[in-house]
């Protein structure tokens, strides 16, 4: 039979094994029904990933004029309309009660590669020693691995550059949608779904090394770009759903969702391109950041641990290389970076990570053997890797069984990156691939697969295996645009739109309305009509993207993978309803969990696109620019706060109807009423009102790390809820080995009880890496006894 899980044992055990205990069962993947107890003592659901901070000197009491907001709270407690705002504040409150505006949302310029850190004044200094943001000055290119879990990457800070954490809050709610003008950037998806190629105009030339033993043998320098690189402007939010078991739908917790589902954990993280994986997934920012979760044993997240990340974390060990394409196989991960080097890790057994050896690595290690290449598509089946690189040349390495790496043996396992000699004089487009097989296009409309045949999947007439790559007869003429492979089945869109399935039926995933096997590429009647983009296959289902940013699933449809509310079997494609009314530019899939990158705005397209009802017009981002420029405007102001000795102008009619402490204090009938009033603001930073000022008119807002504790105390004094708790998901987001100590004193210091207790739950469950670091030093010794008691 054709199951739903690439391997059995995934399943069948009871206890999370790693790799060489999964590779050991039968691949006909028989059953995905089997339960296994869920241990999630492995890993901590609590921190996601950002930048971790290197402190050449401790900061000295950062957060000093944070103790004058809380006497001052604690000692004025002015009433307006009876309404206490400010004092009686409740600092353990971690509710994410959002009745002031809805859920603050995010959109990111970066984690690691552009990081704040915690600058204290000197001794003489006016600002009292407040914690204050340094200015970006230059962006940080170096990066050095560290042991532990949730530290596998510091960011070195040098003397003259202080690197600034641009985390950029909006509230998807409301379809924000951010861009810089003229900014181009390229989104998609991989695995299962075409491994996406970034635009070969975005490559740098990689000079000629010489130790690198490949030599690419196409004389024609020029890639084909093909439609899995498209253009979309701006940032793009991540929907998940399906199996949860391993917090591969980075959610938090382990549930299973049968409808898409918001990644919170990864509002304004900006995301351009996404992978699934055998229970973990991968994203990469615009920023060239690559943030993982999900299952972590063979060190597939990348963090340096086998742990298991429930929400997303960012990859620490690529800090200072720009990646462009991010995938994953069943237990292994690629990136590529912009001088088109190749970055693998996870399980090396079959020696598919490319290295040499069966050995594994839980950190991104270069492919040494690919150097002076310049790789710019790859794709990661479950025993084996396949590149391509910027001359249309295709590598490939891992097991050999069954012809799985093509080479025309199928003793062994190749062990390094080998030139497929049969495609040597072709050059290869796109690539795709997904358990035990292979596809790929030629620029000359050709599609060619190989691998393990059973079931048809290689769609050449016969359910044989084929040790190097054969062209696929029945699709000649028809010009396939893309294929993709799934677990027991594999899909092909055309220039037309048209999408052609063969392969394992049993699940419906072909698309026919039946469960028959087709060992022929075959019209998938039901989309007639309708033009498709884009085309992901699962181990047993399928997802196709409509040229209209609509969804449609089908298949098996346990766990809730295919999105429909239920876990029914479908065996002609349906509409994820879900997704009516949102721009879906790309979709992805692997296993048993699904996943869609939306654009936050969600533009109609002349209005042929169904929409959801009451689906309004979004605000535009010009609009969003004008109200950001009218923070701080004395031309058409009407009231002035006096911040550090400092004018501030705002709009008093802004401020009353986004925030309930403005609206009472002007209509208070008190001095601060008055027109022409100025309005003193004594204990809050000029940088933390300006920033609550921008997020009231804007809806958005970029929170630095070092103002986060602050900026907590600041929102919950005025009463703004979603921003308060946006704070904390900055926190638990950035925090790292190298600045959770500093976070900690500071926010004892300034009685942050939340934000406290966030970096001392990382700090206990990390205190053998963070004790040995300088950082342990900026710990008070009642805190360090205080973290000790904890201790288990």
């Amino acid at each position: 039979g054709q199951g739903s899980s690439p391997d059995d044992e995934i399943r069948s055990n009871s206890t999370r094994g790693g790799e060489s205990m999964r590779e050991s069962s039968s691949r006909n993947g028989s059953s995905s029904n089997s339960n296994s107890a869920n241990n999630n003592n492995s890993a901590s659901s609590s921190s996601s990933s950002a930048a971790h901070l290197h402190h050449h000197h401790p900061p000295s009491h950062p957060t000093n004029n944070l103790h004058a907001i809380q006497h001052s709270m604690m000692n004025n407690n002015i009433n307006y309309d009876n309404h206490v705002v400010a004092g009686d504040v409740n600092m353990n409150d971690n509710s994410t009660n959002n009745h002031n505006h809805g859920s603050a949302g995010i959109s990111s310029s970066g984690s690691s590669r552009s990081t704040a850190r915690f600058a204290a004044a000197g001794a003489g200094d006016a600002n009292n020693g407040r914690l204050m943001m340094m200015q970006p000055q230059q962006q940080n290119q170096q990066g050095v691995t560290s042991t532990g879990s949730g530290s596998s990457q510091d960011v070195i800070m040098h003397n003259n550059a202080s690197i600034h954490n641009d985390l950029h809050y909006n509230n998807p709610n409301n379809n924000l949608y951010h861009r810089q003008p003229q900014q181009q950037q390229y989104y998609s998806s991989s695995a299962g779904a075409p491994s996406s190629q970034a635009a070969a105009s975005s490559m740098s030339s990689h000079h000629n090394n010489h130790h690198n033993l490949l030599t690419d043998i196409n004389p024609n320098n020029t890639h084909y770009s093909q439609y899995s690189s498209i253009t979309y402007p701006g940032e793009l939010t991540v929907y998940s759903w399906g199996r949860g078991e391993d917090g591969q739908l980075g959610i938090g917790d382990t549930s299973d969702q049968d409808e898409p589902t918001y990644v919170d954990a990864l509002r304004g993280v900006g995301v351009k391109q996404i992978a699934c994986g055998s229970g973990h997934t991968v994203v990469l920012t615009g920023e060239g950041e690559v943030y993982t979760w999900g299952r972590g044993d063979d060190g597939r997240l990348g963090h340096g641990d086998n742990g298991w990340k429930y929400v997303p974390r960012l990859t620490h060990s690529l800090t200072g290389q720009i990646i462009t394409h991010v995938t994953c196989g069943s237990y292994h991960t690629a990136a590529v970076s912009s001088n088109g080097d190749l970055y693998t890790w996870g399980g090396g057994m079959y020696g598919k990570l490319g290295h040499g050896s069966e050995s594994g690595h839980s950190t991104p290690r270069r492919v040494e053997a690919l150097v002076g290449l310049s790789v710019i598509d790859i794709a990661c089946g479950s025993r084996h890797t396949a590149v391509v690189t910027n001359k249309g040349c295709l590598y490939t390495w891992g097991d050999k069984e069954n012809g799985v790496a093509g080479h025309g043996d199928t003793e062994g396992h190749q062990y390094t990156p080998k030139l497929l000699e049969r495609l040597s004089g072709k050059k290869v487009v796109q690539l795709s691939a997904c358990g035990f097989h292979t596809g790929c296009l030629t620029d000359q409309g050709e599609c060619f697969t190989w691998g393990e045949g059973k079931f048809g999947r290689l769609g050449h007439g016969a359910e044989r295996n084929c040790h190097s790559p054969r062209l696929i007869e029945t699709l000649l003429g028809k010009r396939p645009k893309q294929i993709a492979c799934g677990g027991f089945h594999s899909a092909v869109v055309t220039e037309d739109g048209k999408m052609y399935t063969f392969g394992g039926g049993e699940h419906g995933q072909l698309g026919h309305g039946d469960k028959v096997n087709k060992v022929k590429p075959t019209l998938v009647q039901a989309l007639d009509g309708i033009v498709l983009q884009q085309i992901t296959c699962g181990w047993s289902h399928s997802v196709a993207l409509t040229t209209n940013g609509e969804v449609f699933t089908w298949g098996n449809g346990d766990h809730g993978k295919l999105g429909h509310g239920n876990g029914k079997k479908v065996s002609t494609p349906q509409l994820v309803e879900r997704l009516v009314g949102h721009l879906v530019v790309r979709v992805a899939s692997y296993n048993e969990h699904t996943a869609a990158l939306v654009e936050p705005q969600s533009i109609a397209d002349g209005g042929s696109r169904r929409r959801a009802p009451g689906t309004m017009v979004p605000v535009s981002a010009c609009y969003l620019h004008d109200m950001k420029e009218m923070v701080n405007d004395e031309e058409y102001s009407d009231v002035t706060f006096i911040v550090e000795g400092q004018p501030i102008y705002a709009l008093r009619a802004v401020l009353a109807k986004r925030c309930e402490h403005f609206a009472a204090m002007f209509r208070s009938g008190m001095r601060e009423s008055e027109a022409g009033v100025e309005i003193p603001i004594p204990t809050i930073s000029r940088a933390v009102f300006l920033l609550i000022l921008e997020y009231l008119y804007t809806d958005s807002v970029k929170i630095d790390l070092d103002h986060a504790v602050e900026l907590y105390i600041a929102s919950d004094l005025y009463q703004i809820s979603s921003l308060r708790d946006m704070c904390c998901v900055i926190v638990r987001r950035s925090i790292g080995a190298e600045n959770a100590t500093y976070l900690l004193q500071g926010a004892h210091e300034a009685h942050c009880h939340v934000i406290k207790e966030i970096a001392m739950e990382y700090i206990v469950a990390n205190f053998d890496v963070i004790s040995k670091g300088e950082g342990i030093k900026a710990v008070s010794h009642g805190l360090l006894l205080e973290i000790l008691s904890l201790r288990p």
